[in-house]
């Protein structure tokens, strides 16, 4: 039995009735059109919508929900809702359905889902230099960091939350952490991981399908977490850098010969480090670094000097099954070596061993591998170097229209720069006698 239409309230809803047996009765809402409360003979209370849904033209009844589960209120803001989603020419159904499959999306796509997405695209990119060391300090400081026996000693928080609903204060706190660790070097490159992923993830043919709508990181900046990039200016001294070198003489394959050829060339870490055997000409003593592998995008030579070369033939050549050309590496020359924070601990330790048999007050300031690069570049210019040829030696090459109209390599200058260097090097390293040095004035003032 249809009721004419009444204001439900809440009471009222609730002291209906059952309906007679076989019979079901409706008590349409006064306050709202097309609201009614269907009743059974069980007494089975239901909120029904009564409208014609898309894309049909005669009305029908669809069940919002059971009531008490679903309170009068509720059922209400609901209706309404579908009228407006009706209006619209959209029915309801379908706009469950849609909320549901995106629900679901939510669920799958949590930021632990993009970050693996993100990881297996950085090897594709053009010039990606840095995409093993970029993948090991997200998967440290952004999924989960483990111990020396493999054990996970932390793991991110929001890493299985919806990326959707990833907030800016989620990001804050976990750079915050790392910060006050103390490791704000690290907290720094870790919020432009961070900020590198979801800007990825924003990309027109991804941030639908990950159900991104706001790039949490567009309102954040370093100074938010009191972080700034820091600019070094260390220099190693002429005691440093025979310390270096001492420690690098004791230093077995594959490192030893890498920290020298890295002091002798003054090129990058990751290019150092990354050389193979395809690159090196033994009969023009020369080295080109591939346009993949270097910062700017395009092939560097560098010059090597006659200790470089006697450097390189002390290595050993892989051959057979399973081998590879990379110069220095523990994999037979498979992969190049990585991962150097132990390796540098290592080598702090032997220099500051070294400095203090000669000083045993000496100190060693912290410093970066970075910083023997710089070091040969001061060194250039103390050795008089051109500052264009110096500034080509380290790879810092022509810019603007320079680039495009001056095609002169500058590579018997760079050479001639490196053999200079080589030789102050030496000096250094080990310096004359005393003796011969007061024996060598004499014959001079003769």
């Amino acid at each position: 039995m249809r009721y004419p239409p009444k204001k439900l309230t809440e009471l009222g809803v609730d002291a209906i009735k059952a309906a007679k047996d076989g019979d079901r009765d409706e008590y349409p809402d006064a306050l709202l059109r097309g609201l009614a409360l269907r009743v059974t003979d069980k007494g089975k209370k239901t909120f029904i919508l009564v409208a014609r849904f898309p894309p049909s033209k005669n009305p029908t009844r669809r069940a919002i929900g059971e009531y008490p589960a679903v309170k009068l209120q509720e059922a209400r803001e609901e209706a309404r809702r579908w009228m407006q989603l009706i209006a619209r020419g959209i029915d309801p159904k379908d706009d469950l359905e849609r909320t549901r499959t995106e629900n679901a999306r939510k669920r799958e796509n949590t930021f632990l889902a993009v970050v693996e997405d993100y990881l297996k695209d950085i090897p594709s990119r053009q010039r990606n230099r840095h995409a093993e060391q970029d993948a090991r300090e997200i998967r440290r400081e952004l999924l989960e960091r483990k111990d020396k026996r493999g054990k996970v000693v932390w793991s991110n928080p929001w890493a299985k939350k919806p990326v959707a609903d990833v907030t800016d204060a989620d990001i804050a706190e976990l750079i915050g952490e790392i910060r006050d660790r103390p490791a704000p070097g690290m907290a720094y490159n870790t919020w432009g991981h961070v900020k590198a992923i979801f800007s990825w993830a924003m990309g027109p043919e991804r941030r639908q399908g990950y159900g991104l709508i706001i790039n949490p990181t567009q309102n954040l900046q370093p100074k938010h977490f009191k972080l700034s990039k820091t600019t070094s200016v260390r220099v190693l001294n002429d005691d440093e850098i025979r310390a270096y070198w001492a420690a690098a003489d004791a230093t077995p394959y594959p490192l030893g010969p890498f920290y020298k050829l890295l002091m002798l060339t003054g090129q990058r870490k990751n290019e150092v480090a990354g050389a193979r055997w395809p690159e090196i000409s033994q009969n023009r003593s020369l080295w080109t670094v591939p346009s993949e592998r270097y910062k700017s995008g395009q092939s560097h030579i560098v010059p090597l000097c006659e200790d470089a070369i006697l450097l390189l033939n002390s290595l050993q050549r892989f051959t057979g099954d399973g081998s590879g050309d990379c110069l220095f590496s523990t994999t037979k020359g498979k992969k190049p070596i990585n991962g150097f924070s132990r390796a540098k601990s290592a080598l702090d330790d032997a220099m500051l061993k070294i400095l203090r048999a000669a000083d045993p007050e000496a100190e060693l300031p912290a410093w970066v591998f970075h910083d023997v690069r710089r070091t040969v570049r001061t060194r250039l210019s103390g050795l008089r170097v051109n500052t264009e040829v110096a500034e080509m030696v380290i790879g810092h090459g022509k810019t603007g229209l320079r680039r495009v109209y001056d095609q002169h390599t500058f590579e018997p200058e760079m050479r001639e720069a490196l053999d200079r260097w080589a030789a102050e090097l030496k000096l250094i390293v080990a310096p004359p006698e005393k003796d011969n040095v007061v024996q060598f004035a004499s014959l001079k003032s003769s």
